[in-house]
């Protein structure tokens, strides 16, 4: 059993509307690797800085951040779909058929690179969260941070289970077979094979170099294969990033009421209707290729919406979290007389609880606690 961020398995396969309580399951088993794997890559970071490799090591760990807030990003408009259904007996929320298409939609759509270029990602939520679960472990074994208490001969079995996927991934790959990356499968299988004769933990990091290159090879294939489904523009292709817009589009306008109800001032951004374009075009030609612009249009304007309104829940989260850092320091050091920072903590809590919550005025008093208390350890 390890004691690691581990990827739960999709709510359904490609094409099905998940059961309502499969969808329930799925996103609190999510928030929860979400935050364990938020833990994960903080201590790697701080880790990978003090290491001898750390050149080598910083460019998995860029990518293993830049992974993890995808599915972050996607995991709030999955949350918000699922908090926009309807209240049921049990006081859970219930979905729609609708509701529960777009969360199809949401698990294996392609996830949007934050602040960057789409296609560069193009991977779904599944294939995404496994890629993060194989770099965290090999960026774990080559630090010699891992800590799991697994005997080598499961980790191999468990690597070789990743390499043979891969290795189906790869075959089932368009076009003429690629000999490179057989070649290049081949070598890891071997890298493989060797370590099957070492039962210590002095394979961990020639272990964790062989997961490292089958995330990228993994990576290499999944990207390769939604890129070029997205370069064909056909019409399914066209059909499906349809589909897949307005569910993103159903979640951004959640997120949007959540934050208008949640904070204020909020951003009230124009959020753009993927039904106002249209039917796609039955034909292929210059009508279908406009159709993909303006799809790619749209994509680019929820992509905006989604940050800014992300941006807005991360900015009271941070707040949040400064006020009770600032709780603990007082219960800590007592306020002092000449200013009643007991009492700006008790107001800045009052205006984030209260609904909408006054941001800026909590950010005001959080911010004039924070200054006071750093003068003083200053001044002592």
């Amino acid at each position: 059993m390890t004691r690691y961020a581990v990827a739960p398995p999709p709510p359904s396969e490609p094409g099905d509307h998940p059961p309502t309580g499969a969808v329930n399951r799925y996103v609190s088993e999510l928030a929860r690797w979400r935050l364990r794997r938020e833990h994960e890559l903080r201590a790697l970071d701080e880790l990978t800085r003090a290491h001898d490799d750390r050149d080598a090591l910083e460019h998995d760990l860029t990518h293993s951040m830049t992974l993890y807030h995808a599915i972050a990003q996607r995991h709030d408009l999955l949350l918000a779909t699922w908090e926009s259904g309807h209240t049921g007996e049990a006081g859970d929320p219930q979905l729609d058929e609708d509701q529960r298409g777009w969360v199809g939609q949401l698990v294996w759509g392609v996830l949007e690179m934050p602040d960057g270029d789409a296609q560069a990602l193009a991977l779904p939520l599944p294939d995404a969260l496994r890629l993060s679960d194989a770099l965290a472990a090999s960026l774990r074994g080559r630090i010699g941070a891992d800590e799991d208490d697994i005997p080598m001969a499961e980790r191999v079995q468990d690597a070789q289970a990743y390499l043979d996927g891969v290795r189906e991934r790869v075959e089932e790959r368009e076009g003429e077979p690629d000999e490179d990356l057989q070649q290049r499968l081949g070598a890891l299988q071997e890298g493989l094979d060797a370590l099957r004769e070492r039962d210590d933990d002095s394979a961990l990091p020639d272990l964790a170099g062989v997961i490292g290159a089958l995330a990228a090879m993994d990576r290499e294939v999944i990207v390769s294969r939604a890129s070029s489904a997205h370069d064909r523009a056909d019409r399914e292709q066209a059909v499906a990033e349809r589909d897949h817009l307005l569910a993103r589009g159903e979640a951004v306008r959640a997120l949007a009421e959540k934050v208008l109800n949640a904070v204020n001032p909020a951003p009230r951004l124009g959020i753009p209707d993927v039904e106002a374009l249209g039917e796609v075009p039955q034909e292929e030609g210059p009508d279908l290729d406009a159709y993909v612009s303006n799809l790619e249009r749209v994509a680019r304007a929820l992509e905006q919406a989604h940050s800014t309104y992300a941006a807005a829940l991360a900015e009271y989260a941070d707040l949040a979290d400064r006020a009770e850092r600032l709780a603990s320091t007082l219960a800590g050091c007592g306020a002092p007389t000449s200013v009643d920072l007991a009492g700006m903590l008790t107001a800045a809590k009052e205006c984030l609880h209260t609904r909408p919550a006054d941001v800026r005025r909590a950010a005001a008093l959080v911010a004039a606690q924070e200054a006071y208390l750093g003068e003083l350890r200053t001044g002592s």
